[in-house]
């Protein structure tokens, strides 16, 4: 029987201060399970994510080295596939290589600066919505005419970054660094949890919608929260306000309050909450249907031939721009965001 890693070895790895020793530790458990996948679908789950944080390691050089050796697919023929093949189920996602050959840590359309060589600027000008991972793990999808800037690699005692825009964040779980997000006036502190932030520069609120676990919002240099009444609570305070599963907070940047909403009814953060979803040889126009119910969104087509292609996939846990990158790459596509309509386009 193999053995599990002790969770102070797997907070040290996550925290980016494991000695050799340790990560060689890590190294060969991880290779004790890279060829028995059906294993892995029994560990606990803080070492399902570090298996996953390992293959993902391992897929990002192979694209590397593909890409230094200028190979364009490993799939011959015709340039739109038929029938597009996903597979993703638990942590398996080692086949994500083979049609993800040409990912670039910065996409098309967008703009990534480096800044003394430790800070980043990353700017989506497309009119979609673009993923990137931190030095920890954490991932974040920046939406159109938004700005993430954040650190290389993030410092020992704590996690910073500040957005200009929207993004949704999925951070992993260190308790000894919290994450913090500036937007403004506004700060949002999380351990590990995901969460959407909206902060552009011409609104006059600034929101915060959590989809899973705990997230603190406040204002700069305020003093102590007060309760409002049942529905809400005004925040005067650097403590702010808690919030938990689909609530939000909204900072009013006029009257330089700060609401707590127990309820989110922006239906748009129904496309962040993970689903499972599998199709067989399924024509796209159903699948849209599936997804437009599962995630309360509006998807359509501008190419009645993108309508014909059929699908088989096995999402598992996955939100909906994620599913939305993987269309992308396999079937030659390209889609526009506006709130939750979602317009696909062929990039053939």
């Amino acid at each position: 029987m193999k053995k599990n890693l002790p969770a102070e070895l797997l907070d040290k790895y996550f925290a980016g201060t494991c000695n050799e020793q340790e990560l060689a530790s890590v190294h060969a458990w991880y290779a004790s399970y890279q060829n028995t996948p059906d294993d892995i679908a029994v560990l606990p789950e803080d070492e399902q994510r570090l298996f996953k944080a390992l293959m993902w390691e391992n897929i990002k050089q192979n694209i590397n080295v593909a890409a230094n050796e200028n190979v364009v697919s490993l799939q011959p023929g015709k340039s739109r596939l038929k029938q597009a093949v996903y597979w993703l189920s638990g942590v398996a996602a080692v086949l994500i290589a083979v049609f993800f050959v040409r990912l670039r840590t910065s996409p098309a359309g967008s703009a990534l600066k480096t800044f003394n060589d430790q800070q980043l600027v990353f700017t989506n000008t497309t009119g979609a919505i673009r993923q990137i991972t931190l030095s920890d793990g954490s991932r974040v999808w920046v939406s159109p005419n938004s700005t993430l800037t954040y650190l290389k690699a993030f410092e020992k005692q704590s996690r910073k970054v500040s957005l200009s825009g929207e993004a949704f964040f999925e951070v992993t779980k260190d308790h000894k660094r919290p994450f913090s997000i500036y937007t403004g006036n506004v700060i949002t502190k999380v351990w590990g949890t995901s969460f959407r932030i909206r902060a552009y520069a011409g609104d006059k609120t600034t929101k915060v919608d959590v989809v899973t676990g705990k997230v603190s919002v406040s204002v700069a240099g305020k003093g102590v929260a007060q309760v409002n009444n049942a529905q809400a609570v005004i925040a005067g305070s650097g403590d702010g306000v808690m919030l938990l599963p689909n609530q939000e907070a909204v900072y009013d940047k006029p009257a330089d309050n700060l609401k707590k909403n127990m309820e989110i009814k922006d239906v748009s953060i129904g496309m962040w909450k993970k689903t499972s979803l599998s199709f067989n040889n399924t024509p796209l126009k159903e699948v849209f249907r599936v997804l437009n119910k599962s995630f309360n969104v509006n998807i359509s087509s501008v190419d009645e031939s993108i309508n014909t292609d059929n699908l088989k996939a096995d999402f598992t846990n996955e939100n909906l721009p994620t599913i939305l990158e993987i269309l992308k790459k396999t079937l030659n596509v390209t889609y526009r965001v506006n709130g939750n309509q979602f317009v696909l386009e062929s990039t053939k």
